[in-house]
């Protein structure tokens, strides 16, 4: 980079300060080299921010969660989709198995009486955490540990909490480190607490105007939100952000076209005549109001010279129904569901464009469940389980292994995909146990149903002991065998 003569006296007199413009110098050629960071009219109404994850959410958080839950409950095509997620991702529950199998049987009877409301199971806690984490971009959920007197085998429920709970306001220093957005942390940045409300801020009783939020230890509350999607981000947004006025403008479009048909049906035919007092047909006028006249079918009605009669002819929507196949891809693309899960729209797809979308789309939920939904709520709700399991003398240890099933997401064709399936496992390449639990069944379960089922009895191939299914599976293997011969 050449230098001019200002630069070469700044730097006789001033060496550190003409690094410094160097620097910069070199900065904005660099930028220069993007077009993206280029300005000029094209980027005249574009502000892009620099600030902080937390800064650029938190001031635009209710709006954007409020307007999420106002399109979940008015709009069919966002609720679909977020019952598609939920319906994909839980399905009807993320099944634990522990290597204990005493505490497999506690923890099965502890998660019908988990929940603290007495609702619902630790499944259809599941969902409702999954729910809430779209909806509104993050839940929160209590430990609630319970009294001896209470009666309960393992003294803990859960809580789940809308994170209107959190009093975002809340923000500055405290004695051994800060507060931001209503999440404390100490001096190293580790989460130590949360301030929470005693009481939904909106409830529908009279909330106390002096209205507070209180100080509950992180060990007591789990914070579910992607902290995957941007560094040191403290709060989540919701799932429908860049979806929000996708949604909005279809619903004003689609409004907006059906009002004008409803006008333009409302009128069947114009006279025009000369005469006030020629008619087409009977007269009907109810008070001070117009006069209305009718028409009935094979009506032959004769003119006077100079009369016309004009029939209305609506005018038709062209590019209608394309334009709004456009918005709703833009409203799947934001939602992460695809066009056809989200319409019932089948029409313009078949089957290598299916499994596609339907791949694309499981390895989405796979990420979310596996890297967000199981650390953050399945993982903690399993450790404070066995702890307090192991306090109450209900577990051997306050340590114990846990593995997880999530749901399973149907075959698109269950022949090919189970043949694929076994091949992999007679390659020793996938387990059977772990082909098992990607259907989300229990392996363990699964065996012992096999085994007393009464079909399955042993067959003996060549020296080798088969239940029936693993016969069925010889006997394909062989007629393949066998049909590659004749060829």
């Amino acid at each position: 980079m050449k230098t001019n003569v200002l630069d070469r006296a700044i730097e006789w007199v001033a060496p550190r300060y003409a690094a410094t413009r160097m620097r910069a110098r070199m900065s904005m050629l660099a930028a220069r080299g993007f077009d993206g960071a280029k300005r000029g009219p094209r980027s005249g109404g574009w502000k892009a921010s620099g600030a902080s994850a937390t800064a650029e959410v938190l001031p635009a958080l209710n709006v954007l969660r409020n307007r999420a839950r106002d399109l979940v409950r008015n709009n069919p095509h966002i609720r679909r989709a977020l019952k598609i997620m939920a319906a994909n991702a839980i399905g009807t529950g993320v099944q634990a198995k522990f290597s204990d199998k005493n505490l497999q049987k506690v923890f099965k009877r502890w998660t019908k009486y988990c929940d603290a409301a007495g609702l619902l199971d630790f499944f259809g806690l599941q969902a409702q955490v999954y729910r809430a984490l779209k909806e509104s971009g993050e839940v929160l959920v209590r430990f609630r540990t319970r009294l001896p007197s209470d009666g309960f085998e393992v003294p803990l429920q859960l809580q789940v909490l809308e994170i209107d709970y959190l009093d975002s306001l809340k923000i500055g220093p405290v004695a051994g480190g800060f507060i931001i957005a209503g999440v404390q942390f100490n001096l190293i940045g580790q989460r130590t607490g949360y301030w929470l409300f005693d009481q939904h801020p909106g409830e529908v009783t009279q909330v106390p105007r002096n209205l507070q939020s209180r100080f509950v230890p992180a060990s007591e509350v789990l914070h579910v939100f992607d902290a995957t999607d941007r560094p040191n981000s403290v709060r989540g947004f919701p799932w429908l952000a860049t979806a929000i006025w996708a949604a909005r403008d279809l619903d004003e479009y689609q409004d907006a076209e059906r009002v004008r048909k409803k006008i333009e049906a409302c009128f069947a035919a114009f006279v025009t005549s000369s005469d006030d007092g020629y008619t087409t047909g009977p007269v009907r006028q109810e008070g001070s109001g117009p006069r209305v006249e009718s028409l009935s079918p094979g009506m032959i009605e004769y003119l006077r010279q100079g009369e016309e009669v004009t029939f209305s002819a609506p005018a038709t929507s062209n590019g209608y129904e394309a334009s709004v196949r456009v918005d709703l891809r833009a409203i799947a693309a934001g939602t992460d569901v695809t066009y056809e899960q989200l319409t019932g729209d089948y029409s313009q797809v078949n089957f290598t464009s299916g499994r596609m979308g339907k791949m694309e789309f499981k390895r989405m939920l796979e990420q979310e469940m596996w890297l967000v939904f199981i650390p953050m709520f399945c993982d903690k709700v399993a450790e404070r389980f066995v702890s307090t399991a192991f306090l109450a003398g209900q577990a051997r240890s306050a340590i114990a292994d846990v593995t997880w099933s999530t749901h399973r997401i149907e075959f698109i064709d269950p022949l090919r995909e189970a043949n694929g399936m076994i091949e992999l496992i007679n390659a020793r390449l996938k387990s059977r146990h772990q082909s098992i639990r990607d259907l989300g069944d229990d392996p363990d379960e699964t065996d012992a149903e096999i085994s007393a089922d009464p079909l399955a009895i042993e067959v003996q191939v060549s020296g080798r002991s088969f239940d029936a299914n693993a016969a069925r599976a010889f006997l394909y293997r062989l007629e393949r065998l066998l049909d590659g011969a004749e060829h």
